[in-house]
């Protein structure tokens, strides 16, 4: 085709109209969320009540968890959604750990909204929303969950559409459950032995082989091997060479190591602690456990109070 100067005026007056014809960007949608910290104090004051009815201990605050909340409720309100998983696919426990959460910790939220309700949201309007969550069976739970100690909370509102988003967040190590109060009572470290003998001889008891006696040369090299801070969320790798006493050549014939961890199971050991991981190894090491060659044993349970617990049962052959 051939370039004239009608055709070049031409072109310039299309780019021209098409330029025209660009619809401008709207102004930002405005957020308002009202006396944030009078309304965080209020939400937290509604929670501990509920809790204190129930016979639980109270929440304290958690700074990340507002944090947490604060964002999600404003980003729901900017990208008009309500969902407990962003547009992009990341949940409560995605957001909780990208502000440094821990790993360990369980982490749990509630949603509620208000359309047509007075913007900015003030402290009745927390109160309503809280009665509303309280009424559900699913946010009650979360609200008087054992295992949680901290809260956070957000809110936010549109005047242009009169809705109002808000977000609790809770947090905490978990709880290590088991049947009965005793089994969730704290254990000292010659009490986790004691306990794990128990459980071990039991499953022993049923398969014919003898009971264990606790070594404790064993039991130190166990709590040797536990990860810095008493846990992790990962089974540790072990050096038992470097772990065992310098004559355990010379007192064994052989020497066994069974591992196992969790997460959000509660801040420290417990007699519930020392079952679960005994049904653990009896699901997958039963072998192990009822060997008839293995007749001493060592064992270390350990904490790191945010929820994450790592046990290490060593059984030994003597020579």
């Amino acid at each position: 085709m051939m370039d004239t100067p009608r055709l070049r005026r031409a072109a310039a007056a299309l780019a021209l109209l098409l330029a025209t014809l660009v619809v401008p960007p709207t102004a930002a949608q405005e957020i308002v969320t009202g006396d944030l910290p009078a309304l965080r104090a209020e939400a937290l004051a509604e929670v501990n009540a509920s809790r204190e009815e129930a016979g639980l201990a109270p929440l304290e605050p958690g700074e990340t968890l507002d944090t947490i909340a604060q964002d999600h409720a404003e980003d729901m309100l900017a990208r008009g959604y309500f969902a407990h998983a962003s547009p992009d696919g990341d949940a409560v426990g995605d957001r909780f750990r990208a502000a440094g959460g821990a790993a360990s910790e369980i982490v749990a939220e509630n949603l509620g909204t208000c359309d047509g309700c007075p913007v900015p949201p003030g402290e009745a309007r927390v109160e309503a929303m809280h009665r509303g969550w309280m009424e559900s069976p699913g946010h009650r739970a979360n609200i008087l969950r054992d295992g949680v100690t901290r809260f956070g909370f957000g809110i936010a509102a549109d005047p242009a559409s009169r809705r109002t988003l808000a977000v609790q967040t809770f947090a905490g190590p978990g709880a290590s459950g088991g049947n009965g109060d005793e089994g969730a009572l704290p254990l000292d470290p010659h009490a986790r032995v004691a306990a794990a003998g128990e459980e071990i001889d039991a499953l022993r008891d049923e398969a014919g082989s003898p009971p264990l006696e606790a070594d404790d040369a064993l039991t130190a090299a166990a709590r040797d091997l536990l990860p810095e801070g008493g846990a992790s969320p990962e089974p540790p790798a072990l050096d038992l060479g470097a772990a065992l006493p310098g004559d355990a050549g010379a007192r064994f014939a052989q020497v066994r190591a069974l591992v196992a961890t969790c997460s959000g199971c509660g801040a420290q050991p417990t007699r519930a602690d020392v079952e679960r991981f005994a049904e653990q190894w009896a699901q997958n090491r039963r072998d192990v456990l009822t060997d008839a060659d293995l007749d001493r044993f060592g064992f270390a349970l350990g904490a790191d109070g945010r929820g994450a617990k790592t046990a290490i049962l060593l059984l030994a052959q003597s020579r």
